[in-house]
């Protein structure tokens, strides 16, 4: 469940951080939305709402390298070999590989991007009211039963900023996502985005190389 909660929430952030080609209501919008990050690397600190339960975390990203980090999952990966650290209270469990293509559908931005622009169709919601806050919508719905998501709810600011973002599984679970804050044109430290055993000892290692 928490890789699956990982794929999911990556695939959304990086979609909403790609420009799309067409040109109507609903992708000019979210064309609006990619061009705060097209500079250099992004920062995004977000808080996760699945049935009751939040998780507060951060995205680092900068072309195909990423940091996913969360109070129970840490992913690093330097555009070559990914680390995960899931922590279960006082026990680390370290994974490492080096995702094959098919593996890194679910973590390259540009695969990402390609894959999404074939499975989802993106429609103008309109002006919605969410947590008492007037925003845009734009619903990307799956365009059959492939897809791990069957709908997103893109909520953003009169400015385009990312505001919200309501993920809908083909179960009816729905994650719902709160922006906390947004920051582009960064840049970071190569190491930023490799696994340090000195900042984050491992209980256990499994190295799937």
């Amino acid at each position: 469940m928490l890789i699956r909660r990982v794929k999911s929430v990556l695939f959304v952030f990086i979609t909403i951080c790609m420009p799309l080609a067409a040109q109507g209501p609903a992708e000019v919008w979210l064309n609006k939305a990619s061009a705060l990050f097209q500079q250099k690397g992004v920062e995004i600190v977000f808080r996760i709402n699945e049935e009751g339960v939040r998780i507060g975390g951060k995205l680092l990203m900068c072309e195909n390298r990423f940091l996913f980090d969360t109070d129970e999952m840490k992913v690093w990966y330097d555009g070559t070999t990914q680390w995960t650290l899931q922590s279960d209270g006082d026990y680390n469990e370290l994974y490492i590989s080096d995702p094959s293509p098919e593996d890194q559908q679910s973590i390259n931005p540009y695969l990402l991007l390609k894959n999404y622009h074939k499975g989802f169709v993106p429609t103008d919601g309109g002006e919605k009211t969410i947590s008492g806050h007037l925003l845009h919508e734009v619903i990307l719905t799956a365009k059959d039963g492939s897809q791990e998501l069957s709908r997103l709810n893109v909520y953003l600011k009169e400015n385009a900023e990312l505001a919200a973002l309501h993920l809908v599984f083909p179960d009816d679970r729905i994650y719902r996502i709160e922006i906390r804050s947004m920051r582009s044109g960064l840049t970071f430290p190569k190491n930023t985005f490799v696994y340090s055993e000195k900042d984050f000892p491992a209980d256990e290692v499994i190295d799937m190389r």
